[in-house]
């Protein structure tokens, strides 16, 4: 897995110096005992890059560049609601286009790359873990949305409602947002599994406050949240057998949808998560039970496309928990005034003789982890679904 962060990231994979021994002696010790999984994988980037696992120099936690985290729209929809049957979730993942040193208020360095530049697909099998396949940007050893071989499902989603965040900035001990993504994922069987193990982790947020929404093959589902303060936690429930929205502001805030504010003047990725939410949980209350194409369809309207500056829904996604399988597909950039993206790429978990997808680079069998890293190549691309009087039309044409 660390020849493939090299391959997608460059020296940027790491590995990285440790900026306080002490934090980092406490970071290794919580993976150990909370995360063993983790703990395998990072002696095995130690191996690959010739660096001593236990050297509290060394922070070998995370894969690629520091997270920053997105703004987004999802919605899950239990089997029973569905034409198949099955369990499915939605998912967009809106973020800036820019560099790093852009989206933090500075101008671009010399060769820098946009932060989101690198999308990687990662199929894991730990020994001692569910296999997963987790889809991310910046750290590989972390994620943005994911499924296991259980039919769990976890997407990320950013809080951009908390006022006066602290983020970290540095590592800490415990986990960050997007290794809350893959920790669930190889840890857990169930949403019920889920919640216990949200309780009992030690979680900080390097860049932005975060929510998640979790959801398992059976039809259960809940959205995992902190207070503004981040000193409580709350789990946020729908009826059993309804379907969840969530996209950028805290549910637990808002039980009556009725009271949610006007956001038109917002603007950025988490632009509109009032409106967003209002259009999604309009689409799941009319019509008939949708199948994958339909629950796409149903998230293609809170897209930011062209012309919206500065963002794109890099990827949408579309989980089959029952499958466990995923069709993504990816922003292949603008052309003609008109945001394109590849046809839906499909990745399903399989045997460990048959992988989800070519490898870009493979690993041998480390520390108890079996592991494969895959890319997407754009093919052909397709001009964006935005109908006239679409939310897609309204949202770029607002931000714009």
């Amino acid at each position: 897995m660390a020849q493939a962060a090299v391959a997608v990231h460059g020296a940027d994979a790491g590995p990285h110096a440790a900026p306080d021994n002490t934090v980092q002696r406490a970071r290794a010790r919580w993976f150990s005992t909370h995360h063993p999984v983790l703990d395998e994988r990072m002696r095995g980037i130690g191996d690959v890059f010739g660096v001593d696992p236990d050297d509290e120099r060394w922070d070998l936690g995370r894969l690629g560049p520091i997270e920053t985290s997105p703004g987004c729209s999802a919605v899950f929809h239990p089997g029973d609601r569905t034409a198949t049957g099955h369990a499915l979730l939605g998912r967009n993942f809106d973020f800036p286009t820019g560099t790093y040193s852009e989206i933090t208020g500075g101008p671009a360095r010399t060769g820098e790359r946009p932060l989101a530049a690198d999308v990687w697909v990662t199929e894991l099998r730990p020994d001692n873990g569910y296999a997963t396949i987790v889809v991310g940007i910046m750290d590989m050893l972390g994620g943005i949305d994911g499924l296991n071989e259980a039919g769990l499902a976890v997407t990320l989603l950013a809080d951009n409602e908390s006022p006066a965040p602290e983020p970290s900035v540095v590592p800490q001990a415990g986990l960050s947002e997007q290794q809350v993504v893959r920790y669930i994922l190889e840890t857990c069987q169930d949403v019920e599994e889920a919640k216990q193990a949200l309780l009992l982790a030690k979680q900080y947020y390097l860049f932005v406050p975060c929510h998640f929404l979790v959801a398992d093959r059976a039809g259960r589902s809940f959205t995992w949240e902190y207070s503004p303060g981040h000193n409580r936690e709350h789990i946020v429930e729908t009826t059993p057998g309804e379907s969840l929205v969530c996209t950028n502001h805290l549910l637990h805030r808002w039980p009556d949808p009725a009271h949610l504010p006007d956001d038109r003047s917002s603007a950025g990725t988490a632009a509109f998560t009032y409106d967003r939410w209002r259009a999604l949980d309009a689409q799941i209350g009319r019509g008939s039970a949708p199948d994958v194409a339909q629950v796409r369809s149903q998230i293609d309207g809170v897209r930011f496309t062209y012309p919206a500056p500065g963002v794109r829904t890099l990827w949408q996604a579309v989980y089959d928990l029952e499958e466990t399988a995923i069709e993504v597909a990816f922003f292949a950039g603008d052309r003609d005034g008109t945001s394109r993206y590849t046809e839906p790429i499909r990745f399903q978990l399989a045997s460990q003789d048959q992988p989800c997808a070519t490898p870009i680079a493979a690993a041998a069998p480390r520390h108890g982890v079996r592991e494969a890293a895959h890319s997407y190549q754009p093919g052909p691309s397709t001009p964006s679904p935005n109908p006239p009087g679409s939310a897609d039309t309204d949202y770029a044409a607002a931000v714009g």
